[in-house]
């Protein structure tokens, strides 16, 4: 009993040592518009917007240390243009992973509201509040939150849900393994095509009344409910439908594999 009690302590102690948080932060000053790229394997990304000419870029790290060797960040400045990458240490003890499935890692970014956004996480989250301009997201395993944006948006997540508010001009949402939920304000345009795909989810999509498009809805198991009026194009069958919102326009595709799709006013 008594050896078993100092392996025991030996064990926590080997562990202790570990439960630490470090920060790291830098701020970019620009004089245009911001052009922003953010990639990490495994972190949760926050971006939000404010009235300065500059961004701020956070790291926060729980049971990781920020260093050559453990948590690695990677950031270049030009122009206008900021990259940062923030890499995870290569760790093959069972004992630390024991430990470091409850670490964390969150990136934080304030920046100018207009200007090109770029984010990428492996497993993580992407969190995007009042942003306008051109956005680009992908999350291997993680689910992505907008609100209050304005432009052009493109989202893919592997396996994790999309919600995104705001006045779109293009809307590309993808998901392999998720819900998608969008919500198209007053003013929002299709001027490029609409695609909304998911692998296995619901998609629910709210469009403003006079919103025109060339509409085509599939789903692969699940129902279709559109509270739209809609000219219908051909047969209509139970697993899809075709047809045109207020005259029609560029294309609107809604697609899921496993999932019903339900078409709404905003």
């Amino acid at each position: 009993m008594l050896r078993i009690g100092f392996v025991s302590l030996g064990l926590c102690l080997a562990i202790a040592p570990l439960a630490f948080a470090d920060q790291w932060a830098k701020t970019y000053s620009i004089t245009g518009k911001p052009d922003l790229r953010v990639e990490t394997s495994d972190a949760n990304i926050h971006v939000e917007t404010w009235d300065q000419n500059t961004i701020e870029a956070r790291v926060t790290t729980d049971h990781y240390k920020i260093g050559e060797h453990d948590i690695r960040i990677e950031e270049h400045q030009s122009g206008d243009a900021v990259s940062i990458a923030v890499h995870y240490p290569r760790i093959q003890s069972s004992l630390f992973n024991i430990n470091l499935r409850r670490s964390r890692v969150e990136i934080e970014i304030h920046l100018p509201r207009e200007g090109l956004l770029n984010l990428r996480t492996g497993d993580g989250h992407i969190q995007v509040r009042n942003f306008k301009g051109a956005m680009k997201l992908e999350s291997g395993d993680g689910h992505q939150d907008l609100d209050a944006v304005e432009g052009t948006l493109q989202a893919r997540a592997g396996d994790g849900h999309i919600t995104a508010t705001g006045r779109f001009d293009m809307l590309q949402l993808h998901t392999g393994d998720g819900r998608i939920e969008a919500r198209a304000l007053p003013g929002s345009i299709p001027a490029d095509g609409w695609d909304l795909h998911a692998g296995d989810g619901s998609i629910t999509l709210r469009l403003p009344d006079n919103f025109p498009a060339d509409l085509q809805l599939h789903t692969g198991d699940g129902h279709i409910t559109v509270d739209m009026p809609l000219a219908v194009e051909g047969r209509l069958g139970g697993k899809n439908i075709r047809g045109k919102l207020n005259g029609g326009g560029k294309s609107l595709t809604v697609h899921t594999g496993d999932g019903s799709i339900h078409l709404e006013k905003s």
